[in-house]
């Protein structure tokens, strides 16, 4: 199937690990991206122009990929926060729609982080540098400085190394993430658009540890687990000069909210948002970042859905593309090309489902997870 416009039309590159969620953000609001990710599925194709990067070079490669595009605006997703050094050197192409590496310098010190929420008040895990002896101690995970889905989370016991990881204790409770906007409103920093509960390491998912697999929302909060997630949201966005859209993710404990991590830049999480809240997301992301503006207030939930990734727990492939419900809001997303061979450990595709609540939404996308492994081979 033909893109719906060529590369020369495009007006806004998406670039990350996987660019399919932002650049059908970016379709919803109007614009018309071109693409730069590790994958270019059959369904990001048919809809956008776009550029695979091969695993091997990223994210090096992503440099020399947008020379041979238009200096279009970018707006980033999961992956690319990572790497600062190369944000700025795209900032002097390109404008950065979201938080500059200038920003993102501070946003992925895991120790700021620790220290602007728990001086607002809020419950943060103790955090240590690795190697200070806590890994002999049970309790305790090794976690990337610089990582994202969960991925490289183990046991500090277990760790091999202390290179550029560092120690949380672990907080037992349901693993959360709020979605919030930043501009510069006279009244407030941020908005918190909405909040889901993740999905981590599914077993029926073929997920294993900590790897994020998916979202159901919006979850609901208390009024004061409400207060201190919004405090967190404007907290973060204040002390660290946040734009746009970023994600903070939680654990929801029977005393309250704690929180573990920042995503400065567009989250996994924010197409279930604008889904269950009928929101447009990037158009509010554009006037955050661009002229520091907020909506009024958070959007209406008007249903519940629920988002989850499929990984592949054999070397496989794809036999044929599943078919969507349109009559119970059901449907597939980042689908590989049949025959395309899949490594173990790596998504297959993702399902997407809504419902009358979250407990349904699961109960559908356990059933779509069943019927897509018929597909595998």
């Amino acid at each position: 199937m033909a893109t719906l416009y060529n590369t020369e039309e495009a007006d806004v590159i998406c670039a990350g690990a996987s660019a399919r969620s932002l650049a059908f953000s970016c379709l919803r609001a109007g614009l018309r991206p071109v693409t730069c990710d590790l994958f270019y599925d059959s369904d990001l194709s048919a809809r956008c122009p776009g550029v695979k990067i091969a695993s091997s070079s990223w994210p090096e490669d992503i440099l020399s990929t947008l020379e041979r595009l238009p200096a279009l605006p970018i707006i980033y997703s999961g992956g690319l926060e990572n790497h600062p050094e190369l944000v700025r050197r795209l900032q002097d192409r390109h404008e950065i729609i979201g938080n500059n590496a200038e920003v993102l310098e501070r946003a992925l010190d895991p120790f700021t982080l620790s220290r602007c929420l728990e001086a607002a008040g809020l419950r943060v895990p103790e955090i240590r540098r690795a190697g200070d002896g806590s890994s002999c101690e049970s309790g305790w995970l090794s976690k990337p400085i610089r990582g994202g889905g969960g991925i490289a989370i183990e046991s500090a016991s277990k760790a091999k190394t202390s290179q550029g990881r560092y120690l949380q204790r672990f907080v037992d409770g349901a693993p959360a993430s709020a979605l919030f906007l930043a501009g510069e409103n006279d009244s407030a920093r941020s908005l918190l658009l909405g909040a889901t509960e993740q999905l981590i390491g599914e077993s029926w998912l073929g997920a294993t540890g900590f790897t994020w697999c998916g979202n159901l929302g919006p979850l609901e909060l208390d009024d004061e687990a409400h207060r201190q997630v919004a405090l967190g949201g404007e907290t973060v966005a204040r002390e660290l000069s946040l734009r746009g859209l970023f994600g903070l993710d939680f654990v929801l404990t029977d005393d309250g909210p704690v929180f573990i991590e920042l995503n400065p830049r567009y989250t996994g999480s924010t197409e279930i948002i604008e889904r269950c809240c009928e929101f447009d997301a990037i158009r509010h992301h554009l006037a955050a970042c661009r002229d520091g503006e907020l909506p009024p207030a958070a959007p209406d939930v008007s249903k519940s859905c629920g988002k989850a990734i499929l990984f592949a727990e054999a070397p496989l492939e794809l036999t044929a593309l599943p078919d969507s419900e349109e009559e119970s809001g059901s449907s597939f997303a980042d689908l590989p090309r049949p025959g395309e061979k899949i490594e173990i450990g790596s998504p297959v595709l993702t399902m997407l489902t809504d419902g009358e609540d979250l407990a349904k939404c699961r109960s559908v996308l356990e059933r779509l997870a069943k019927d897509a492994r018929s597909l595998l081979r």
